[in-house]
């Protein structure tokens, strides 16, 4: 899987959320999008695995 394709569960797996904060930001921000499975956040539906568009 490419680092584009990743889900925010892979990348927290892999500790981005703490080895490159700011990049985990950009991926969450501005949330627009949810994931139905674990509830995080993120600004793009491709970046969670079950996406609910966010109201």
């Amino acid at each position: 899987m490419s680092e584009d394709n990743k889900t925010l569960c892979a990348h927290v797996e892999e500790e981005l959320h703490v080895k490159d904060p700011q990049a985990y930001i950009q991926l969450i921000q501005p949330a627009t999008h949810y994931c139905q499975g674990c509830g995080r956040s993120a600004a793009k539906a491709e970046n969670v695995c079950k996406p609910q568009k966010l109201p």
